[in-house]
């Protein structure tokens, strides 16, 4: 059940970012972010290769309700920024940094869940997973606080 859980979050995470990138005008975090994208791809397929190594399928649900989560995301997103005073999109970075962060921590429990099991085909998948979602996450940060001040005092986008 875990592993669906993992499958959904990731999935969550990927849509928000996916739906950020194309509200980024700024070059150099366009492409960061877009970098970032491409590695969440990965991460989706690698969620879905987990329930492989157990002899299972994938579920077909979760990646829809992952997708209804990332844009839930996004509206609560919203609802921040008007009561903050942020101008867009800071907001979605911000929202961004607490899905990676729900990801990361679903991958890192599956990579125990192997350790426990013994099982280490799982941690052949989460441990680069998580250990990129730890970079990411730093320049998730970077990004988010860097923004952050720029859109509530100047009120710009970037």
């Amino acid at each position: 059940a875990w592993l669906k859980n993992v499958q959904l979050v990731q999935a969550s995470f990927r849509q928000l970012l996916q739906d950020t990138v194309a509200k980024i005008e700024e070059p150099h975090l366009k492409d960061y972010l877009g970098t970032m994208l491409e590695h969440a791809k990965e991460h989706e397929e690698q969620a879905e290769a987990l329930f492989l190594i157990i002899g299972r399928k994938p579920s077909a649900v979760r990646p829809f309700l992952g997708d209804m989560l990332g844009k839930s995301r996004e509206l609560w997103a919203d609802l921040i920024a008007l009561g903050g005073g942020a101008k867009s999109p800071w907001q979605d970075l911000q929202q961004l940094y607490i899905s990676n962060l729900n990801s990361m921590s679903a991958f890192a429990v599956a990579e125990q869940l192997g350790l426990a099991l013994g099982i280490p085909a799982i941690l052949d998948i989460t441990f680069p997973v998580v250990a990129q979602k730890s970079t990411d996450h730093l320049l998730l940060q970077e990004c988010a606080l860097e923004m952050c001040s720029k859109s509530i005092l100047y009120q710009q986008s970037f």
